[in-house]
């Protein structure tokens, strides 16, 4: 028997807490990319959030950085136009690119560390949970034991 994959979309700040902690919630979410268990989904503009600030504020992580992206089966997610224009009505303008691509890549869950994502009222706007990596991962468990 085979368990369909949770297809988690990643925001900037999971990726860059993962890359400067090898401890916490971040760092676990992307073991378990690793394993094959989640489908980690970013976009382009997580992508080049996370480089600009591991450059500016964590330079002693741009190894990890290539080695990461490297490694991990991420799949780049396009945002459609009208998913841009939908989450724009949602979420401020900064963040209506990363909403966007979470909705057009169908994803499970949005992950982030960002309070616009998880301060904001979304529950029932969107088809996918909002919420932290430890949040994630506490359902992850409650799941695997409820089916297990």
């Amino acid at each position: 028997m085979s368990i369909r994959q949770i297809k988690v979309f990643l925001d900037s700040s999971v990726i860059i807490a993962a890359l400067a902690s090898s401890t916490g919630g971040s760092h676990e979410v992307l073991a378990l990319a690793e394993l094959g268990i989640i489908v980690p989904c970013i976009s382009e503009d997580v992508v080049g959030e996370v480089l600009r600030n591991i450059q500016k504020k964590l330079p002693s992580c741009m190894e990890s950085y290539y080695v990461l992206f490297k490694t991990l089966p991420f799949k780049i997610v396009d945002a459609a136009s009208e998913d841009l224009q939908y989450a724009s009505s949602l979420i401020n303008k900064k963040d209506a690119p990363i909403l966007a691509a979470a909705i057009s890549g169908k994803v499970d869950w949005l992950l982030s560390l960002d309070k616009h994502f998880l301060n904001s009222d979304l529950k029932g706007k969107v088809n996918f949970a909002i919420g932290t990596p430890g949040d994630f991962l506490q359902e992850l468990v409650s799941f695997l034991k409820g089916n297990g």
